[in-house]
């Protein structure tokens, strides 16, 4: 566009000389007319051709509606759990039945939790088989249903009936059955009844968790006796007649009691508890 409006412009510059020109020549006196000249024919420039008007574009009309994009509703806060708060110690036997229920298959289990106060008889029985001792009535309702049986092999000297591990196969069978790790996240949530129902013996030692690794580092400790295992008879209870059975501590020498068998399936059991009470209590 901008070339054509150039060339234009100098076509209408040489008309307007043209024309004047001719004005001045019209002006002038005639002088006498000179011999004819040949006349020469100037090409007559083509006229401008006027410029093209803008096209105007119409708009396009369309049936297509904008889309409207619909905001996303902001999505709800997830509703805040309250935080669980443990029950007084007196009250805390329906916490404890119903968690332990549900760490075992084993029916035998619920007769061992019919009993009450059982978080103190836990820790009362726990703190006695860290010293070494055996509290009974704490566990009266774990008692085999049968009595103890030798057999008496000459004057004054017996071996410990095989016949009656078997009293205990229901004891070991049910504490296999809970869930090690369960078990170690429950004792690390019900830590504050333990530590109330530890102080209310009277201990100075504080820390109930020592206690409890006490405790199953003795049962720990307690040698396996594989095959016959001899007795003697001094008054009414039997005794071991090794000396070395025989100074172990009543806590162990129940373990032994209990067969070959089920010591190791239990010391089996108490070591995957120990790892799992260190690492629960590693992580609160």
């Amino acid at each position: 566009m901008l070339e054509n409006k150039g060339l234009l412009g100098a076509i209408g510059l040489t008309l307007v000389i043209a024309v004047v020109l001719g004005v001045m020549v019209m002006n002038e006196e005639p002088e006498p007319a000179p011999p004819p000249k040949a006349v020469i024919a100037l090409p007559q420039l083509p006229e401008p051709e006027p410029e093209p008007e803008p096209e105007v574009i119409a708009p396009v009309q369309t049936d297509i509606e904008p889309e409207i994009l619909e905001e996303e509703p902001e999505p709800e806060p997830e509703p805040i759990e309250p935080e669980f708060i443990l029950p007084l110690l007196d009250a805390s036997d329906a916490l404890v039945r119903d968690a332990l229920v549900g760490m075992s298959r084993h029916e035998g289990l619920h007769r061992w939790l019919a009993v009450d106060d059982l978080i103190r008889k836990f820790v009362g029985f726990t703190h006695g088989v860290s010293e070494g001792r055996v509290i009974r009535s704490a566990v009266q309702v774990l008692a085999p249903r049968t009595g103890f049986s030798a057999i008496s092999v000459g004057e004054n000297e017996y071996i410990l009936n095989p016949a009656s591990y078997a009293r205990y196969d229901i004891f070991t069978w049910i504490a296999d059955s809970i869930d090690s790790k369960a078990l170690a996240d429950f004792y690390v949530l019900i830590s504050p009844l333990l530590g109330q129902a530890y102080k209310e013996l009277g201990m100075p030692e504080t820390d109930f968790d020592r206690v409890v690794f006490s405790a199953i580092g003795l049962l720990l400790e307690t040698p396996v006796v594989e095959g016959e295992i001899e007795l003697r008879r001094p008054v009414v209870m039997y005794e071991f007649a090794d000396a070395e059975l025989e100074g172990l501590a009543p806590a162990q020498k129940q373990l032994i009691r209990m067969g070959p068998g089920n010591t190791k399936r239990l010391q089996a059991k108490l070591s995957e508890v120990a790892r799992a009470l260190r690492s629960a209590l590693g992580n609160r």
